[in-house]
């Protein structure tokens, strides 16, 4: 068995233990909610809310040069940061972030993404969606200087691989984590994980932080399973190349955001192959089973509020375990599509390229016999009664019967959590520490511990009922990364060489104090 780590281990990290697989910390996924727990784990302190006085920063940097540093590896199927990541916006062609510049993974400087653009000269990457001018954000000086843009996704990345860089620690990719057990350090001092992985090599870390999303299965509509030529948006490269010679449409099945930006990628495929697609009809379906929401966000814009953010957690965490993943449903309610991709859809829709219908595909979908189409029968709404400030918004009635003949069913109706799902690793986790579970999703500890006195944490979607329904996106992955990176005491050296009273060190008040006693 392979003990070695690779090429890329950090020098640095071998340099600080006696044993080049034994970490103080093992991060299980490289996207960006293991980028983000890698920065606060390395971050002293955080320059976001002016927690901190210049003399307390004075302090902290000079205790932190006595402090020793953690050593931490990350494990990833990828074979570099974000590759995952940048491999589903790649694959619907996405060019802009639905999140605004101040969601990030560096924990240190909520300016941070900012300030790069600025720097490289990329601010013309910095998307003005509109977010910014809400009433109940422009009072925020974030939106005055830019935070609320959206950055394009090259930048994105590219600040995400820049951060990588600067955060010392060791990278173990191409690999997955075939086993997690707990046992007595090598050395007999303290407790230690090791993680067994699929190149041969064993990991040992005091403490692992999960951040590989939630398993689950995706949903897709009863009515369509067995029909042919169903794919999910997820194995798209594998067909994107449209049979040729059939003049029949590709339909999405899915009413959020990301049954939107499969319809505008199979437009944009549509386009290439033919020159002239205005007036040969629709090369696109778009069937919801309600009507598209314009928003900019998924969930209430109070939790992207500093003002309210914190109400919004609270508010969340007075709900009993067993009730949160009902008030994970309501608080995004099914999805909805920020304005900037509803014009696009409208655009195409009066260019007669994209139909999009609001209604119920019928069980007896079927195909031809021997025919490379699907012909598909959906109940929808007649006409398209649509109002002037929400084209989009249809009437109520499923009032209307289509039978169409289709290419290809993509589905992009979300997924169903399934931390038990087999051979992932969240399943081989609660085989060894089971916990209770809610609609698929772990009950983890207010810490993000897996369990009570387990250094295993979680953070991302899997744990949405400790972090909230932003668990998956940016705002919450900072939250939750900071969350595991205190309840490992990453700024617990703060409380007492910082934060303290400063003159608690001076001999003569220990004289006074002593004087007193007497």
């Amino acid at each position: 068995m392979n003990n070695e780590i690779d090429a890329t281990a950090s020098k640095d990290m071998a340099a600080n233990t006696n044993y080049n697989n034994v970490f103080d910390v093992c991060i299980v996924g490289a996207g960006p909610a293991g980028l983000a727990t890698l920065s606060a784990l390395h971050s002293p302190y955080s320059l976001e809310g002016g927690t901190m006085t210049e003399s307390q920063k004075e302090r902290a940097l000079k205790y932190l040069k006595l402090l020793p540093k953690k050593s931490i590896c990350v494990v990833d199927q990828a074979a570099g940061w974000m590759e995952s990541w940048q491999t589903n916006f790649d694959t619907l062609s996405i060019e802009y972030l639905r999140s605004p510049a101040l969601a990030h993974p560096d924990m240190f400087d909520p300016n941070a993404l900012l300030s790069y653009a600025v720097r490289h000269g990329r601010e013309e990457e910095l998307l003005e969606s509109g977010c910014g001018d809400m009433k109940k954000l422009f009072a925020l000086g974030q939106s005055q200087i830019g935070l609320w843009k959206l950055p394009s996704t090259r930048l994105f990345v590219d600040f995400c691989l820049d951060l990588a860089k600067s955060l010392s620690h060791c990278f173990i990719g191409e690999t997955l984590v075939t086993e997690v057990n707990h046992l007595n350090d090598i050395r007999g001092k303290k407790e230690r994980f090791r993680l067994a992985l699929s190149n041969g090599m064993n990991i040992y870390a005091t403490a692992v932080v999960l951040a590989v999303g939630a398993a689950g299965h995706p949903i897709v509509p009863t009515c369509i399973q067995r029909c042919p030529h169903v794919h999910h948006w997820t194995s798209l490269s594998t067909f994107t190349k449209r049979k040729e010679g059939i003049n029949c449409p590709v339909m999405v099945v899915g009413g959020g955001l990301t049954a939107v930006q499969v319809a505008l990628k199979q437009l944009n495929i549509a386009e290439k192959a033919t020159s002239d697609s205005i007036g040969l009809g629709p090369q696109v379906i778009l069937v919801s089973k309600r009507p598209l929401v314009e928003k900019h966000f998924d969930i209430n814009v109070e939790w992207f509020d500093l003002r309210k953010a914190n109400k919004c957690i609270s508010d969340f965490y007075h709900h009993p375990m067993g009730k949160r993943s009902q008030a994970l449903k309501e608080a995004r309610r099914g999805g909805s599509v920020p304005p900037m991709y509803m014009m696009q859809l409208v655009q195409a829709e009066q260019d007669g390229r994209l139909l999009c219908l609001v209604g119920d595909i019928e069980s007896d979908a079927y195909k031809t016999s021997n025919s490379p189409t699907t012909r598909v029968r959906v109940h929808h709404r007649a006409s398209p009664k649509r109002n002037v400030d929400k084209p989009h918004h249809l009437n109520d009635t499923f009032n209307a019967v289509s039978l169409l003949q289709v290419k290809e069913i993509i589905v992009a109706c979300g997924v169903h959590p399934d931390c038990k799902k087999p051979r992932s690793l969240t399943a081989m986790v609660h085989s060894k520490w089971p916990i209770q579970v809610e609609s698929g999703l772990p009950c983890v500890t207010q810490d993000l511990r897996w369990k009570e006195g387990l250094d295993l944490f979680v953070v991302g979607s899997l744990g949405s009922l400790n972090i909230g329904p932003d668990a998956g996106n940016l705002m919450g992955i900072r939250r939750a990364a900071q969350i595991a990176a205190n309840a490992l005491g990453s700024r617990s050296w703060l409380r007492g060489s910082v934060l303290a009273n400063p003159f608690e060190a001076l001999e003569w008040s220990s004289v006074l104090r002593n004087r007193n006693k007497r």
